[in-house]
């Protein structure tokens, strides 16, 4: 008998890092990431990225929940296969600033959200990408647009609002950060960070040219949604909020698109999400279907 082959090499971990219609109804009327958790390594608008390491004995679960022992560590991927494209939706704009912080005083829990883009073949980090995020304020609102609701803004026009939104390039280690609040809810969705990775483009005060690479969304663990948005300003949302399982564009993501939430080390208020998503750089996807 020849001899036996030897077992295929595992990935590599990555280096540690620090830590009125609804809007869903009007998707479907109109037409009618995957993202796993990650973390760390910021990235200015040059692309540059700052890591510090892991605190030790920190650990962080593989996808979703909240780690309350500091900062975690970045999740090795299961495979290193495409993030599935998920809809844009109808609230991206172009030409968002290019910026770290997106808050512009909007009120919420504090979150610094990281997002890792590795690419295939290898799932190595991808230096220079641009990361374009947006997402809606505590009570549900998308800057831009009037209303938290399709119906609300269809009726209330637009504005020339841009908080909640900005790109970043991602640094040698395949990182873009960005301080925002976590994000409210709206009818017929549930929580949810949208994104695009973009390659080949310039940057200047926004991201210019390129083409999109991967459209995603990031989600976050039920219980601790539901903790966060217990507190103010969310309290003054009411209504009935759409949860991960009542969501069909989660379900078409699945649960590797639930972000990796920990909460701050230090004492400090808020949380940190980490966020991967495997994309070929080359490639442009065709965009995915809007229900």
């Amino acid at each position: 008998m020849g001899p036996v082959p030897a077992p295929a090499a595992p990935l590599p971990d990555p280096p540690p890092v620090p830590r009125r219609l609804g809007r869903r109804e009007l998707i479907v009327g109109g037409a009618v990431l995957l993202l796993a958790g990650c973390a760390s390594g910021g990235s200015g608008a040059s692309g540059g990225s700052g890591s510090t390491s892991d605190a030790p004995g920190t650990t962080s679960p593989a996808g979703g929940g909240v780690d309350t022992g500091g900062v975690p560590a970045w999740p090795t991927p299961a495979a290193c296969v495409l993030s599935p494209e998920l809809t844009a939706g109808p609230y991206h704009l172009d030409g968002q600033p290019v910026r770290s912080d997106i808050t512009e005083g909007k009120p919420g829990s504090p979150l610094e959200l990281r997002v890792r883009v590795l690419s295939l073949p290898d799932c190595a980090p991808l230096a220079g990408a641009a990361v374009d995020v947006w997402h809606c304020d505590a009570g549900g609102e998308y800057s831009g647009w009037n209303g938290n609701s399709l119906a609300a803004t269809a009726a209330g026009g637009t504005n020339d609002e841009r908080y909640l939104r900005g790109v970043q390039l991602t640094g040698a280690d395949g990182v873009a950060t960005f301080a925002t609040v976590f994000p409210g809810w709206y009818e017929g969705r549930t929580v949810h960070v949208h994104l695009k990775v973009l390659e080949g483009g310039s940057l200047g005060t926004t991201y210019a040219g390129g083409h999109v690479a991967h459209v995603g969304q990031a989600f976050f663990d039920e219980t601790a949604t539901a903790a966060i948005l217990a507190g103010a300003p969310y309290t003054a949302h009411t209504g009935t909020r759409t949860t991960n399982d009542q969501d069909s564009i989660y379900r078409q993501a699945g649960p590797g698109a639930l972000a990796t939430l920990a909460a701050r080390p230090g004492g400090e208020p808020g949380h940190t999400a980490l966020f991967t998503c495997i994309v070929d750089p080359a490639a442009t996807p065709a965009p995915a279907p809007l229900f």
